[in-house]
């Protein structure tokens, strides 16, 4: 098991599009995005080692998720960094409501495809073996990340994600053109989780496969929201996504399947969250069973995406906080 060191606070450029439309026209402002890079202390070949970028869900950076499986992945011989979409734009401290209203999914898959240029442009990484995961709305940023749209539109110079993975994520967009990178998909999802409809999420998992990527579909029965979380009784959200429907078309136009409105700014896309927010809400639960599975199965579908065989690492202790270095 290699030693690995602890996560250093990095910054990287990125851009702040609050819609696709601001990507398209180029309106989009550059921002300074912060992370958490995860490495190996052992020394590798020049553009050797594989890597995965780590997206947050709306409860942010959180050291008993991603900072612990940035540690478990490095373990395993992987560079991670883990991406604080929310804290580079000042919502850190915002509840969870205000963070979906005021950072968008746009700004949050300019991160996504800034993390992969940085980590593309270290000198240890291999730019053609860096996959993406994702937790909840960071989730469903991974899998939006597999569309060849979306690629052309925030990849530069024609860099690509490997692999895409996403626990528990929102099963809100829909495209038009399912077309995607080739890359292949891996989706975890809880039954009892009111946050994602799992029948909108199957028909997303069909998408991607007539579009041309392989697709490990894992619906656990008896699963809540978040089985990787510390709550080890059930904890009540009080809104959710579930009824949420969006729709994008072969311009990069977001629009909202049950208004019928096109989404272009802030204000449209305020009416339209509000319009799909389910009161009924959903409730988290951690579940060390499904935990087990799908830490079992993340490390076998990295290895198989990233042509990567590492030594058998056990997952940190998830009651143990990891303390990033700063710089």
């Amino acid at each position: 098991m290699a030693e690995i060191t602890a996560p250093t606070e990095i910054t990287f450029p990125t851009k702040s599009p609050f819609t696709l439309g601001d990507m398209v026209r180029g309106d989009a402002p550059d921002t300074t995005a912060k992370g958490f890079l995860s490495t190996p202390t052992a020394v590798a070949r020049a553009k050797s080692r594989p890597a995965v970028v780590i997206l947050p869900g709306l409860g942010g950076i959180i050291a008993e998720r991603e900072l612990r499986y940035a540690k478990r992945l490095a373990d395993e011989g992987y560079v991670a960094l883990a991406v604080d979409t929310f804290g580079s734009r000042g919502a850190a401290y915002s509840n969870h409501t205000l963070r979906a209203l005021h950072v968008t999914e746009t700004m949050m898959l300019a991160d996504a495809y800034a993390a992969l240029a940085h980590l593309a442009s270290l000198p240890m990484v291999d730019p053609d073996r860096v996959a993406v995961m994702g937790f909840s709305y960071g989730g469903m940023i991974s899998v939006l990340a597999a569309y060849r749209q979306m690629a052309e539109l925030f990849g530069a110079d024609g860099l690509r994600f490997a692999g895409h993975v996403s626990y528990y994520g929102c099963s809100v967009p829909r495209f038009d053109d399912p077309t995607t990178t080739g890359a292949p998909v891996e989706i975890f999802l809880g039954a009892l989780d009111r946050n994602v409809d799992p029948k909108r999420s199957e028909e997303i998992a069909e998408d991607l496969r007539r579009g041309g990527s392989r697709v490990g579909f894992h619906l656990f029965p008896d699963t809540y929201h978040q089985w990787d979380s510390e709550n080890l009784e059930k904890k009540f959200v009080r809104f959710s996504l579930f009824s949420c429907r969006f729709a994008v078309d072969r311009g990069n136009q977001l629009r909202d399947l049950r208004t019928r409105l096109p989404i272009t700014g802030r204000v449209s896309r305020t009416l339209a969250l509000t319009a799909n927010a389910d009161p009924r809400g959903y409730h988290m639960l951690r579940d060390e069973g499904v935990m087990a599975k799908t830490d079992a199965r993340l490390s076998e579908f990295l290895s198989e995406a990233l042509d990567h065989r590492p030594a058998r690492a056990k997952l940190p202790d998830a009651g143990a906080r990891t303390a990033p270095a700063r710089r």
